[in-house]
């Protein structure tokens, strides 16, 4: 009997040892699990339509701020729960490069812009629930953040569920750079997310068509070239300031483009003093005689089309694109600078440069 007995037991010791390797290595349970029947992946598109920016809109201008609510492609669904050790978490790493230093105007996250496959074009992605500790079944972000790049766990004991099948949130298109002429796609895939047990499981992509609102300045678009502002004599120069009357003027725009809808552009323009004017008051818009005059003492001021002073050597806006033709008024008028003034010839010229932002 001694003989067989250790023999008999060796097996079983084996078996047991065997057993327990074998449960340690296996967890409890999936902390995120798929609706069952569906697809184990979610690919989301998002469309924003149709969009406009202004042609010489400044970086960091928003193109366009809209709310994301997106189901994904493949009708799936994927529900996370919290779990302790190790915690349930959720990353969205983006699938492009980030532009850095973008001044997007009351943005938290304006270093959070992500580029799109279009030259100038970025967008600011903010996430919403379950990635913004909204409710118990929700996931936290580490940094306080809720744009992409993206990382949160989910810090509540909840017999509840996160369900990641609808993203939403917030995207913001943002000029980052210059933008070619034409009309432009975007289509990128933007970021992915991965949840620590279950790896990569989706993936957003990025959708919108932007044209660039502006319009055009055909042959001499000055109504009237020379502006003529009349004939005075010394009897009308009585003391420094306005003379006279204001001649109403305007300039052309033509084959003017923008949304029909909400119009998303300003004409603006800027005026310098050219062949031989030169600014006197920026400010009210005055600037002195130019070459070939023989007059003296005096210069001309530009105003609004309502009459405001209009400035010089700044860019100003002046009125809302319309589709089609845009007419742009102003009026002028001659302004006594010396007390005494010399009679002559009185001539001025300005350049001026129209911008639509």
């Amino acid at each position: 009997m001694s003989i067989f007995a250790p023999t008999a037991l060796r097996p079983l010791a084996v078996v047991t040892c065997s057993l327990a390797i074998w449960l340690s290595s296996n967890p409890a349970y999936a902390r995120c699990e798929w609706d069952s029947g569906l697809p184990t992946y979610m690919t989301f598109e998002h469309d924003l339509g149709s969009l406009w920016v202004p042609r010489d809109a400044e970086i960091g201008r928003v193109i366009a701020d809209l709310p994301l609510a997106v189901r994904n492609r493949e009708g799936s669904n994927l529900q996370c729960f919290y779990d302790a050790t190790p915690p349930t978490t959720a990353s969205m790493i983006p699938s492009t490069a980030l532009v850095p230093g973008i001044p997007v105007r009351a943005q938290r996250s304006a270093d959070s812009v992500l580029r799109t496959n279009v030259d100038g074009i970025g967008a600011i992605l903010t996430l919403g629930f379950p990635y913004d500790g909204s409710a118990p079944n929700a996931f936290t972000s580490d940094d306080g953040t809720q744009s992409v790049p993206y990382s949160g766990t989910m810090l509540t004991p909840t017999g509840f569920a996160a369900p990641l099948g609808v993203l939403r949130g917030r995207v913001t298109l943002v000029k980052t750079g210059p933008i070619a002429p034409g009309e432009h796609i975007v289509d990128k895939q933007m970021f992915h997310g991965v949840t620590n047990d279950r790896g990569r499981v989706l993936d957003y992509t990025l959708k919108a068509r932007v044209k660039q609102a502006q319009c055009t300045l055909l042959g001499n678009p000055v109504s009237a070239d020379p502006v003529k502002l009349g004939d005075y004599t010394l009897a009308d120069f009585t003391g420094p300031g306005p003379v006279g009357t204001e001649t109403p003027f305007s300039i052309r725009l033509s084959d003017c483009e923008d949304d029909s809808a909400a119009g998303t552009a300003f004409a603006h323009i800027e005026l310098d003093g050219t062949k031989g004017s030169t600014v006197v008051d920026a400010k009210n818009g005055i600037f002195s005689l130019g070459s070939g005059s023989t007059a003296a003492g005096f210069g001309i001021q530009i105003l609004h089309g309502d009459g405001r002073q209009l400035p010089l050597q700044e860019v100003v806006s002046v009125k809302p694109l319309q589709v089609g033709i845009t007419q742009l008024d102003f009026r002028a008028r001659f302004y006594q600078l010396d007390p005494k003034v010399t009679p002559g010839l009185a001539q001025g010229a300005l350049h001026f440069t129209i911008s639509y932002r």
